[in-house]
């Protein structure tokens, strides 16, 4: 990919995917570039079957979204291929509705835009003791607007979902598995990959049609796939940042956060938010 925040290497049908940008995999315009790169290309390239992305830092899978005006950006504001949209929206209704089958193995932290990312694959499957997500959207005046938190109250039930929207807590793999959120909590890395691959050496020999037929009939059963969904969402995460308190919390937990570093407030984020000046 053009700023090698993701590098891919494929057995078959399978195609994996490594993200790596560091400090903390953040969604910042480099990697939304090169992900929707991948997207693209995958769609072309008509043989693969299977997308696997891994992260090759065990702290954080994507940490959240980088909200900060970026004068190096050469993102569009708006996805080219659905100018509706805001560019991260319009990547997660790509990836969502993407015709191959999608997993993520989520080890380390995904929040906040990172959690709409990990709930825009098919499949999650985690690690006990290292798999962590959040939407801490709330708590910082906006709403989970990137698919996730629809996607969430279909998993977990709307009651469950709410529990944890309104509060913005960590949600870890074994209990995530017991919600539905996460499809299985392994003890170990080890024997999350060995699963995946055994899981996707069979799924891999059936038919690319079939697959993509079975994901989008789902999807369209689903009621949260849709573009006209995903344009809902977007108006409403856009009211919400435009407003004066909004902008004031963002501007305080990205302090807090050390402008989004490796550090101790980024790993316990929905603990750090508790500290913001606005909550005391």
């Amino acid at each position: 990919m053009g700023y090698n925040t993701v590098t891919t290497s494929r057995t078959g049908a399978v195609l994996t995917a490594t993200i790596n940008n560091a400090p903390i995999n953040l969604c910042d315009w480099k990697f939304m570039s090169d992900f929707d790169e991948l997207l693209t290309s995958i769609t072309a390239n008509g043989e693969i079957k299977i997308l696997v992305v891994q992260s090759a830092n065990m702290d954080f899978f994507v940490a959240h979204l980088d909200l900060l005006p970026r004068p190096d950006s050469t993102l569009p504001v708006m996805h080219p291929e659905y100018p509706t949209l805001g560019f991260f929206f319009g990547l997660m209704y790509k990836l969502t509705n993407l015709p191959v089958v999608t997993i993520a193995l989520v080890e380390g932290c995904a929040r906040a835009g990172g959690c709409d990312f990990t709930m825009a694959f098919d499949m999650r499957f985690g690690v006990k003791g290292r798999t962590r997500l959040s939407h801490v959207e709330t708590c910082l005046g906006v709403y989970a607007s990137g698919g996730g938190a629809l996607r969430m109250a279909q998993q977990m039930g709307k009651s469950r979902a709410l529990e944890y929207l309104y509060s913005g807590r960590d949600i870890e793999a074994s209990e995530g598995e017991k919600y539905g959120l996460i499809n299985r909590a392994f003890d170990t890395s080890v024997e999350m990959h060995e699963f995946v691959d055994k899981y996707t050496a069979r799924v891999g020999k059936f038919e690319l049609t079939a697959l993509a037929m079975t994901k989008k009939r789902v999807n369209d059963a689903s009621n949260a796939s849709s573009i006209e969904v995903f344009e809902k969402d977007f108006q409403a995460f856009m009211e919400l940042l435009n407003l004066p308190k909004t902008a004031q919390l963002v501007g305080e937990v990205w302090k807090v956060i050390k402008g989004a570093t490796d550090c101790d407030e980024e790993r316990t984020l929905p603990d750090a938010i508790m500290t913001l000046p606005s909550y005391q």
